[in-house]
């Protein structure tokens, strides 16, 4: 059987609507943002090993710069109190004008799912294949930051979403190391409940915040 056309036709058409889309990202992440109160903030802070004391109370503690926007990704993400995540409750608000790219962008994020993938090929003019090591399926993500060195063979958690019929990735993404000869990568073929995703997550933080330890800020 004829497997399906990971990197579609209509690239360039894609890739328009995604350079538009983009930029608005950040934005909508902050205002996600806003809607964590204290208690959620200092839960994930604690699960991510992140939570230190300061002048007698318990604060956010960052490492490296780097460590803010992973944090904020986790928790507009993955902190469901509620079985919902906060950007699932922004889109639930309705907050954005129906047909909006605001709200159709969000509604795609609400559908976000993390994992650790190995990528296998660069793809011009702004993504990479990429083989997700727990399902065992490839994806073709969308990137329009791509390193000018070769990243191929590169290991990184990276939360996905659906755009078109392609994907996006949050932004906030983990380097976890090289895999230069696949031979012997296992891929797990199954799928992760809410929990396993979490827990993967938390692991992954973990291996990368002990690699940027070993690597000396600029």
């Amino acid at each position: 059987m004829q497997q399906p056309l990971i990197v579609p036709d209509n690239l360039e058409s894609i890739m328009t609507t995604y350079r538009r889309l983009w930029p608005l990202m950040p934005a909508l992440h902050m205002t996600i943002g806003k809607l964590a109160d204290k208690a959620a903030i200092r839960a994930c802070a604690k699960r991510l090993g992140m939570l230190a004391k300061q002048d007698g109370k318990q604060t956010v503690k960052f490492d490296h710069e780097l460590e803010m926007d992973i944090f904020q990704d986790y928790l507009i993400y993955m902190h469901r109190p509620r079985g919902l995540s906060l950007t699932q409750q922004m889109r639930n608000r309705n907050r954005y004008p129906q047909g909006s790219d605001e709200r159709r962008l969000l509604a795609a994020m609400a559908q976000a799912r993390f994992s650790i993938f190995w990528i296998k090929e660069i793809v011009p003019p702004g993504g990479f294949i990429a083989l997700d090591i727990i399902s065992g399926q490839d994806f073709f993500i969308l990137d329009p930051m791509q390193s000018p060195q070769d990243i191929t063979g590169t290991l990184a958690g990276v939360r996905i979403f659906p755009h078109q019929n392609v994907w996006m990735h949050t932004g906030a993404t983990l380097s976890l190391g090289r895999i230069d000869d696949p031979a012997g990568l296992q891929t797990l073929g199954n799928s992760m409940n809410v929990q396993q995703e979490r827990e993967l997550n938390e692991e992954a933080i973990g291996r990368w915040r002990g690699i940027l330890k070993q690597t000396p800020e600029k």
